[in-house]
């Protein structure tokens, strides 16, 4: 029914004031039936898909990154559709960015779109045909120990962050643990007695991580030179009341340069503590659960390459060989 229609018809005889407001109210919901969604544009739409996110128990790190990607692709492309979405992630890897911080672009924008939609807040998601981009296997990058210990003996500007920094070198290096769990700590979480952490991971899922007797030996001598009343064992000015996380990936990478190393990142240190306790023997199962995968699969798609320099190993040690001529 038109407009004309229903001012002819259905609303002869009202008063010209309630005229005028039935009419607004029909052309609203025309308008919301037509365009299917209540936002000018998506980036509007952010803070509420972040909310969502925490809800979710997304790591702050991960709704902080999510959200970086999807400020500044949406502030140079507004309302973008899939094709400009598509040859955006080509371009960025066109210019040497690598597969895997593509793949979080896509999913960051994925993420956003797909929660505008599910709201009613945007009328299409550009993303929805747009497959995964292929992050091509390789091996994770983690210091040697000789570099640890280098970093280990470098120092701060600040004897403060020298003691911090190379309390968590020790700690990340032998528990495997991730940076945000770290800081993170509390001193209620360390059983001193069973030598274990009380870890809450991602997706609040919780494990017990062991502790070396060196490592708690570490662990109470910088308690007992820095003495706070904070809950954490590693305080901090900000809001979250512990050190801050970009903090100490900036102070590490200092020291990896002032110790003359390759830089290496706190995940690093994680990759270091797996990458040698399986070379030694450890089993893929338990190492799985000390570092929190969901799954084996994980912890076994991630450090194939241990697993291959083994089966090089045993091949050469056992494999059938021909030193002779057939019949020899």
């Amino acid at each position: 029914m038109t407009m004309q229609t229903i001012d002819t018809i259905a609303l002869e005889g009202l008063s010209p004031e309630n005229m005028g407001i039935i009419q607004a109210l029909i052309r609203q919901m025309a308008d919301g039936e037509g365009n299917g969604h209540r936002l000018e544009r998506p980036i509007d739409g952010i803070p509420q898909w972040q909310a969502k996110l925490r809800q979710e128990r997304y790591s702050p790190r991960t709704i902080e990154m999510y959200a970086y990607y999807a400020e500044r692709y949406l502030e140079a492309t507004p309302t973008p559709g899939r094709l400009d979405i598509q040859s955006h992630l080509a371009a960025r890897l066109d210019g040497g960015t690598s597969p895997a911080a593509v793949e979080n672009m896509r999913k960051a924008l994925r993420s956003l779109f797909g929660f505008l939609c599910d709201e009613g807040l945007w009328h299409e998601d550009p993303t929805s045909r747009l497959r995964k981009v292929k992050v091509p296997y390789s091996s994770r990058p983690c210091p040697t120990p000789d570099e640890i210990r280098r970093v280990l003996d470098a120092r701060c500007f600040r004897r403060g962050d020298t003691d911090k920094l190379r309390t968590l070198i020790r700690l990340l290096s032998t528990t495997g643990l991730r940076l945000s769990e770290c800081v993170g700590l509390r001193k209620g979480d360390i059983d001193w007695q069973a030598l274990e952490l009380r870890i809450t991971g991602k997706g609040d899922k919780f494990r017990i991580v062991p502790l070396l007797p060196s490592t708690a030996d570490t662990l109470k001598g910088w308690l007992e030179r820095h003495p706070s009343p904070s809950p954490y064992v590693f305080p901090g000015e900000g809001k979250s009341g512990h050190a801050s996380i970009h903090n100490i990936e900036k102070t590490l990478r200092r020291a990896c340069i002032r110790a003359g190393v390759r830089p290496f990142s706190p995940h690093g240190l994680r990759h270091f503590y797996a990458t040698e306790s399986l070379r030694k023997g450890a089993k893929l199962e338990v190492v799985g659960r000390i570092l929190g995968h969901a799954s084996i699969g994980i912890t076994a798609d991630i450090y194939r390459h241990v697993k291959t320099d083994e089966m090089h190993q045993e091949h050469m040690r056992f494999a059938p060989a021909w030193d002779g001529a057939d019949g020899d």
